[in-house]
């Protein structure tokens, strides 16, 4: 059978992963709205292009002692059968192809309690460690069985314990955030909305078109390649698979200087060819209307750069609609390996 993709994230020490295919979305904490009525496990809901979200403390939900919230923390919107939920999580991984003899799925009940053993689908190998694979269907119809109510109560006064935790400051980046994922109007044609990767590339921004990225890894050991250019970082083992490691920094007219060894990449497959971008961080995943990218500016790199597509709002920061695919069909990042 073939290998299928999860998606990765930590909670403390932990990491967890979900079937993909039942991730929607992936954004950073915005601001909520608190249910009187609800548990502790239900931080909120979220106002998602109009619709009402129930969001899930899965730290308590899954056992954990709570912890204070910030805003480095992400939501993974996860669907099945049409209902949606939202989980907080401390840090999103990657996305990793998982072969199906890595994945145990038969636990012994022993050390299991039964009542939560629903929301478990599974364990994986993965690297040196173990992932917790997570029931999407447990997730949902667990949050459902605890939101009673999602009439949105701030209008009316109601305390909001989740923005209570955060300073004034924090506060208006939440509701920024919150505000942008609420502003999608009914009348925008969806097929127009590009899902964009953000990543870090020397202190800037930089967002790739998903349709083009295969999945996010870590990067392991990396074996130098003689007599090959600087821009050619080496050669690392994905799963059996020998990738070429890329560093498109020149590319950029960014700065080359590197000040500790590459941890992230972006691996890309086009047609034959398969490389991976090296990127300092990788932090989110959004959608972006069509009509919210303009031109790119003449002081920023470079007006005629055919690696730089636009410009899009990000937060309070500007992000740069970076080609790959383009970048990397490029003469001058071919690696001839005939001699």
């Amino acid at each position: 059978m073939n290998s299928t993709s999860h998606l990765l994230f930590a909670l403390g020490d932990t990491l967890y992963g979900l079937a993909a295919q039942a991730v929607q979305e992936i954004f950073l904490l915005p601001a909520l709205t608190s249910l009187p009525e609800a548990g502790p496990e239900i931080s909120g809901v979220l106002n998602l292009r109009g619709q009402l979200i129930p969001v899930l403390n899965l730290r308590l939900f899954l056992g954990y002692p709570n912890q204070p919230n910030s805003l480095g923390q992400a939501i993974v919107l996860v669907q099945h059968e049409g209902q949606r939920v939202g989980l907080v999580v401390d840090h999103i991984q990657n996305v990793e192809a998982i072969a199906p003899h890595h994945i145990t799925t038969s636990l012994e009940t022993s050390y299991i309690d039964s009542s939560r053993q629903a929301l478990t689908a599974g364990l994986a190998q993965y690297a040196d460690d173990v992932i917790v694979l997570l029931n999407p269907e447990a997730l949902v119809r667990g949050a459902a069985g605890m939101a009673p109510s999602l009439a949105a109560r701030e209008a009316e006064g109601v305390a909001n314990r989740f923005m209570a935790q955060f300073s004034p400051a924090d506060q208006q980046v939440l509701r920024d955030r919150a505000a942008g994922l609420a502003s999608l109007l009914a009348t925008e044609n969806a097929s127009e909305q590009s899902a964009l990767a953000i990543v870090n590339l020397a202190g800037e921004q930089f967002a790739l078109n998903l349709e083009t990225v295969h999945e996010f890894t870590n990067i392991s050991h990396v074996t130098p390649i003689p007599c090959c250019p600087s821009h050619i970082v080496g050669n690392m083992n994905l799963r059996g698979e020998i990738l070429t490691l890329v560093d498109v920094r020149h590319c950029l007219n960014l700065s080359s200087v590197v000040a500790a060894p590459p941890q992230k990449a972006v691996v890309m497959r086009l047609g034959a060819l398969v490389a991976g971008v090296v990127v300092d961080d990788i932090f989110d995943v959004v959608y972006v209307n069509a009509s919210e990218v303009a031109a790119m500016p003449t002081a920023v790199h470079s007006n005629d750069n055919p690696y730089l597509k636009g410009v899009a709002r990000y937060g309070d920061t500007i992000m740069s609609l970076l080609d790959l695919p383009t970048l990397l069909t490029q003469g001058d990042l071919v690696v001839d390996q005939s001699g």
